[in-house]
């Protein structure tokens, strides 16, 4: 760039008018181009914003659940952040990333600075329960701590799960091999090998039975499934698995619905001021609302675009100041 770019190079020259005669250095230009290190440097940081960029562009989301992906990204960018801080021959980026690091332990650092529900949405999502979240804190955080955190958030779900059952008078039980399926099997049966196993089958299902004693047990003891399916559902899930977890379905459609961050929602109804302008003022706020939310659902087939969003509340801004800048000069 700085041999086929004249503007470029331009850009960088920096002119010693004065000069300084105490020292003897004579006037003249100096250029402060980028060096080897400097682009070196830009790549390091350019991947690692990318990391928040993409975290920003999946938490704006409006078609697809949110609250249950908040921690892996969390999670690779706290690991970057170390990784950074080990790179011990690049005092720059080292010193850079640990004021980052004191940043980041100021809100996801201890155990008294964890949001419960966001925590037990990840443990909600069946890809990763409670054993994701305790392998992920061990990565970063002494075991004594990960213990505390996950026992913290173990035992809000508990509690969570007993009110859910308590509102709905849902008591459940493991379903277990019933002694007719047992009898009707013995008879039709032929085969003494597919019936010892079936028998076995029974037997552990009681077994467990007697282990798990509600819905959350029953659920953190069972594998995690979907966890290699790209295009999985949990919404989806939970619907079909209602049955087997009455009462935590009720609670993980609660806890799943809430938006880990609400851009959507502001960028939805931004559209607000454009709607009631001068030449509009005269429509009652219920009118207003059912303009918004009858644009909103007409738009709901297309995902909501990030970049576009925030070019729409920064010109709406723009235009505000705007009309308040020409209000003023009209006063005055």
């Amino acid at each position: 760039m700085e041999e086929d770019d004249t503007n470029f190079k331009y850009h960088y020259l920096d002119y010693d008018i004065g000069g300084d005669e105490m020292t003897g250095i004579s006037p003249g230009i100096t250029s402060t181009l980028p060096t080897k290190q400097d682009w070196d440097n830009c790549r390091v940081l350019v991947k690692f914003l990318k990391l928040f960029y993409n975290a920003t562009k999946g938490f704006s989301g409006s078609l697809y659940v949110t609250t249950n992906c908040f921690f892996d990204e969390i999670v690779v960018i706290e690991n970057k952040i170390q990784q950074l801080i080990n790179r011990k021959e690049d005092l720059f980026l080292s010193s850079m990333a640990k004021k980052m690091k004191e940043k980041f332990d100021k809100y996801w650092g201890g155990v008294d600075k964890i949001n419960l529900l966001v925590y037990i949405a990840v443990v909600l999502d069946p890809r990763k329960k409670l054993k994701y979240l305790k392998f992920c804190l061990s990565q970063f955080l002494e075991e004594t701590i990960v213990n505390e955190m996950t026992s913290k958030v173990n035992n809000c779900l508990i509690r969570l799960y007993e009110f859910y059952a308590s509102q709905d008078s849902v008591t459940v039980e493991v379903p277990s091999a019933s002694k007719a399926s047992k009898l009707e099997v013995d008879d039709d049966c032929d085969d003494p090998h597919a019936l010892i196993a079936f028998q076995f089958s029974s037997y552990l299902e009681e077994e467990y039975s007697s282990v798990c004693k509600n819905e959350v047990e029953k659920y953190l003891g069972d594998y995690c499934e979907g966890a290699k399916d790209v295009m999985f559902d949990i919404l989806a899930w939970w619907k079909v698995n209602s049955s087997k977890y009455p009462a935590l379905s009720q609670l993980a459609c609660d806890v799943l619905a809430m938006p880990i961050s609400t851009l959507a929602s502001e960028s939805a109804f931004s559209m607000g001021g454009r709607i009631l302008d001068p030449f509009r003022s005269s429509l009652s706020p219920m009118m207003v609302e059912v303009l918004v939310c009858a644009q909103n659902w007409l738009r709901s087939s297309l995902p909501i675009s990030l970049r576009k969003a925030m070019d729409n509340v920064e010109e709406f801004e723009k235009q505000c100041e705007k009309e308040n800048q020409v209000d003023l000069e009209a006063e005055c």
